[in-house]
């Protein structure tokens, strides 16, 4: 059940991914065109000036980068604990008893 759990998570992290990249970097590009209307409009929706829309994008990068390094590493933690579980099981089976 544990490997279903961090498979099915694993899936969900690299669509959360290729989702935050795509609508980050989108938005990256739209403030640096020539088309600063929709820089603007979301700008206002998120209650900032558009100057500081790139602070904003920024920001999000860094906390989606921090908190997607912390779940990466947890999943990478549990897998190599796993793995090491398996190992020890494997050697005390073959050691004689004393």
């Amino acid at each position: 059940m544990n490997r279903y759990v961090a498979g099915v998570f694993a899936s969900i992290l690299s669509l959360v991914h290729l989702a935050v990249i795509l609508g980050l970097g989108a938005l990256t590009l739209m403030f640096f065109s020539d088309n600063k209307r929709q820089v603007t409009q979301i700008s206002s929706f998120l209650g900032v000036s558009p100057e500081a829309f790139i602070l904003v994008i920024i920001a999000v990068w860094i906390g989606y980068v921090l908190v997607m390094g912390f779940l990466a590493t947890i999943i990478a933690m549990n897998e190599n604990l796993e793995r090491l579980h398996k190992t020890v099981q494997d050697l005390s089976a073959k050691l004689p008893l004393a």
